[in-house]
């Protein structure tokens, strides 16, 4: 028998023998969070023996103690719903979230009908593999060690606690800069008797670092204390709310690309619905065909039905252990899609499920009966949720709402709740011949993503070209050399170039949030098209100069974009898409990196550029990010 366990970030590998194991089950699911309470209930409703273990004193995970009482996206339908209905049946607090307290009360009371086996306070610190096959683990419970034997084990730690004790590949933080997602510390207070709380970027850190964790959770905690001005503080959550973390190598992966394309799996697990939720501001560095969807396209706020397929929680190569939660194998992109809480109560009971069929007939979890597990899955409501299938907007029926009520009319029913959640949106249909005309509008994107993703695109490029020549307004030609650009014909470059030069603040509308600058999408492309002869346009935007433009003090803090007063987003977009545009042409065309590092040094130093920026303090969202950019691109300039 081997024991592997994880010694200073490193996976060691012991030999024991004469192992004595203190508990057996069939189902072990370490981590009592979202995923993991439903997925230790599902599996012992359907029929195995199940042991759930927590390495704290709370089960529930962020819904419970991290404060997350509230959802964003992901889908309606499951045991979730049950306990959700009873969870709200606070008489103190007038409010649609659901307690924290009541919750939990509600979860053990799940757990207890089920049987299933609950351990707190004890924390996995081995797997123990016989055969190449993980046949249990080692539990520490803070005074002695002890070993849990288990047909099939699923690691539902969020961060892959389990996962990073194997040999699998594993890939930590975003392409480009490599940063995390900003993680979140979250507050209650009481304001005119009803419960609130909040919800915001606290700063980047690598959670795997022990001293960056520490010293940026204090930081975030102290920067709470803005909160008391709001009404009347309540609590801080007891868990810090990491977005994004591990990801692995498992016998499927699910891309974005699969996600934007539409791409279906053959064996499906279970179904997301989120928009790209990546948070930060720093697009500049992003792979391209992400910026082609978020920032050229403006489709931030686009939310799609995912199928994730079942191969996903399995690590490659290794038999008998899962994962339930966000920790899945896909790109980081993916990862900032498939984490919502409601999705991930759905994931858990569907792995439950899959896991006990694993256990109950003595075989690997790939090889459950597909058929028999989506009948299960799909009686309980938790495979396929409430929400139709495709791509949608949220925002479009909120502006409908609002001049329905102006015009004092009945809104048409026609317009049903898609999302299964508090958003109702209407479909975004990537279909060129009934979106092009969307290119004579503010909100071009569904017409400039299905350029992009068209089958015949010289016929495209054609037809942009004829259109934008023969276009009657400057809102309509600068929207067609866009679409055109982005399908790499440099015949858009000479209004590329024009929209640069007479650069302005004006952004799109697409979305309810997060609407790109035309400005800083148009250097964005001339990164990609442009020539020797563009350098000294972008050099301009670097100079001391530039931040005297108007563009740069017209809009107000809280405009559609962002409600940041911390940040200058205006100013931000353009510098990076700028710096980003710079190192692109140089590469390309291979010029001296040397040069271009010492503009940056120049455009950086003292802090100048930064200090236009934001006047946030060290460690908040809006200066990390921005001194990490710093450091990016004067590494990536160094040779």
């Amino acid at each position: 028998m081997i024991l592997s366990t994880l010694e200073n970030g490193k996976v060691t590998k012991t030999e024991v023998t004469g192992a004595i194991f203190d508990h057996s089950c069939q189902v072990l699911v370490i981590g009592a969070g979202s995923a993991g309470v439903y997925a230790a209930d599902s599996a012992a409703r359907t029929g195995a023996d199940v042991i759930l273990c927590e390495i704290g004193e709370n089960i529930g995970g962020m819904h419970v103690c991290g404060n997350v009482t509230g959802y964003y996206y992901g889908m309606r339908g499951g045991s979730f719903e049950e306990d959700d209905k009873i969870s709200r049946g606070d008489t103190v607090f007038h409010s649609n979230m659901a307690h924290w307290e009541q919750r939990q009360i509600r979860l053990t009371e799940r757990l207890q009908k089920s049987g299933v086996r609950l351990l707190c306070r004890h924390s996995p610190v081995g797997l123990l593999f016989e055969d190449g096959r993980v046949i249990g683990v080692s539990l520490f419970d803070g005074d002695r060690l002890l070993n849990v034997r288990a047909s099939i084990t699923v690691d539902a730690t969020s961060d892959g606690h389990l996962i990073r004790m194997t040999d699998v590949n594993k890939e930590f933080g975003r392409p480009g800069e490599g940063s995390f997602a900003p993680f979140t510390v979250r507050a209650q207070y009481v304001k005119n008797g009803k419960l609130c709380s909040c919800n915001t970027d606290s700063g980047f850190m690598d959670h795997y670092c022990e001293e960056d964790f520490s010293r940026n959770t204090i930081l975030a905690h102290a920067n709470i204390s803005s909160l008391f001005k709001h009404g009347e503080f309540v609590n801080l959550a007891l868990n810090t709310g990491v977005r994004e973390g591990l990801t692995f190598e498992g016998e499927e992966r699910l891309s974005y690309e699969d996600i934007l394309l539409g791409k279906r799996p053959e064996k499906i697990l279970f179904w997301a619905y989120s928009d790209l939720d990546r948070h930060g501001s720093e697009h500049a560095t992003e792979q391209e065909l992400f910026q082609n969807w978020y920032v050229i396209s403006n489709l931030s706020t686009v939310v799609a039905t995912i199928p994730v397929p079942m191969g996903c929680v399995v690590p490659k190569g290794i038999k008998g252990l899962v994962t339930a939660g966000r920790c899945l194998s896909c790109d980081t992109y993916t990862q900032s899609a498939v984490r919502m809480n409601r999705d991930m109560f759905r994931m858990g009971e569907c792995v439950g499920i899959a896991a006990a069929l694993s256990a109950l007939k003595g075989i690997d979890f790939s090889d459950v009966d597909y058929g028999e597990f989506y009948a299960i899955a799909s009686e309980r409501g938790c495979i396929e949720g409430k929400a139709e299938k495709g791509f949608y907007f949220d925002n479009s029926y909120s502006a409908y709402l609002k001049k329905m009520q102006s015009l004092h009319r009945t809104p048409d029913p026609k317009y049903s709740n898609l999302s299964g959640g508090n958003f109702i949106c209407e479909p975004a249909v990537f279909d060129l011949e009934k979106s092009f005309s969307l290119l004579e509008t503010d909100a071009p994107g569904v017409a400039i993503w299905s350029c992009c993703i068209a089958t015949d695109r010289e016929a495209v490029k054609e037809r942009l070209y004829e259109a934008m020549n023969e276009a009657k307004t400057d809102l309509y030609r600068f929207n067609c050399a866009i679409a055109l650009g982005l399908l790499n014909d440099t015949r858009a470059l000479p209004p590329l170039r024009e929209i640069i030069k007479n650069r302005d603040c004006f952004f799109f509308t697409d979305n309810r949030r997060t609407n790109q600058f035309r400005s800083a999408v148009a250097v964005c492309l001339l990164g990609r098209l442009g020539t020797e002869a563009d350098l000294p346009l972008l050099y301009e935007i670097l100079s001391d100069g530039e931040f005297d433009r108007p563009m740069y003090h017209t809009l107000k803090a809280n405009y559609l974009y962002h409600n940041d007063p911390d940040r200058n987003f205006v100013y931000y977009a353009m510098i990076t898409h700028t710096c980003m545009a710079l190192f692109n042409i140089y590469k390309r065309l291979g010029l001296p990196m040397t040069e271009l590092n010492q503009r940056f040094r120049d455009l950086f130093e003292d802090g100048k550029a930064l200090k236009r920026v934001t006047n946030a303090k060290k460690g908040m969202p809006a200066h990390e990010e921005t001194r990490a950019f710093t450091e990016y691109v004067l590494k990536i300039t160094q040779s």
